[in-house]
């Protein structure tokens, strides 16, 4: 996917994210600390957070990092860096910088000046994750670190799976070919260690972090899928009404009426410049 549509689909995103993100932020609140915990943020620190989205991993490191220190929020998408500077205020962050930055190009900080990068579940959407993350090597100072998170397999997050699946064999959605940028473009093991040895880091763990998604109701589920996801946003736009509740009552089968709770995984890497 191009850059500019990229940009679009985050445009679209960037509203329904704000209204759904407090119960997504909850239940990926392990993922996020786990990330913040391995860059080991001190006071005075500066971090950069690529990709952003709502900023609410970065948000934990800028709590740990005062005084004297500074979060680089950046997000290829002003819409959502205007959400996400929303909720700094909201939050009384007051050593937060926003600035848009299309990782897959150019890290627009100059090199060697963070202690510590945050890509969650971004890394894996670019079109050369290589060559983002040699530049997120040329902005850590050494032994800066960064950590990043990519989602497991399939079959270990039932929580989007089922409706991906659902999505692909009634062929209201393409399916995923298993080299372009996705959601589990990382998923196989050993992978990820492959990009962070390519991009030139020696010195790199991979694990990972089990938690559960949660939802009230099977609404509430289809509600949050259908706000926060594109590529169901898309499907719904076109597909005809009686090939919608097909697909409601299929995904419902499944998961329940609620309340729903479902597994997820996502892998957990540090590497040091």
């Amino acid at each position: 996917m191009s850059t500019p549509e990229l940009r679009q689909r985050w445009a679209a995103a960037a509203a329904a994210w704000e209204q759904t993100n407090d119960p997504w932020q909850r239940d990926t609140l392990p993922v996020s600390s786990r990330m913040v915990e391995l860059i080991a943020p001190q006071p005075g620190h500066t971090v950069l957070e690529l990709g952003a989205g709502l900023g609410e991993t970065g948000f934990l490191a800028a709590e740990l990092i005062r005084p004297g220190g500074t979060l680089i929020s950046s997000d290829v998408s002003p819409e959502m860096l205007n959400v996400a500077q929303r909720r700094a205020d909201e939050l009384g962050l007051d050593n937060v910088r926003f600035r848009q930055i299309d990782a897959d190009t150019s890290i627009d900080v100059e090199a060697a000046t963070v202690d510590g990068v945050l890509c969650r579940w971004g890394y894996m959407l670019m079109a050369d994750p290589n060559n983002a993350l040699r530049e997120t090597r040329r902005v850590l100072k050494p032994g800066g670190r960064v950590a990043l998170a990519a989602w497991a397999a399939p079959e270990d997050n039932p929580w989007v799976s089922i409706l991906g699946r659902e999505l692909t064999r009634r062929g209201l959605a393409p399916p995923v070919a298993p080299d372009e940028p996705g959601q589990f473009a990382w998923a196989p093991e050993g992978v990820i260690a492959e990009h962070l040895a390519d991009a030139g880091f020696v010195e790199y763990e991979v694990d990972s972090v089990s938690f559960s998604e949660r939802y009230p109701s099977f609404e509430a589920y289809w509600q949050t899928h259908s706000t926060m996801s594109s590529r169901l946003r898309e499907a719904l736009a076109t597909a005809e009404p009686a090939a919608v509740e097909a697909l409601r009552d299929a995904v419902r089968a499944e998961v329940g009426d609620g309340p729903i709770e479902l597994g997820a995984r996502t892998w957990v890497a540090v590497a040091t410049a």
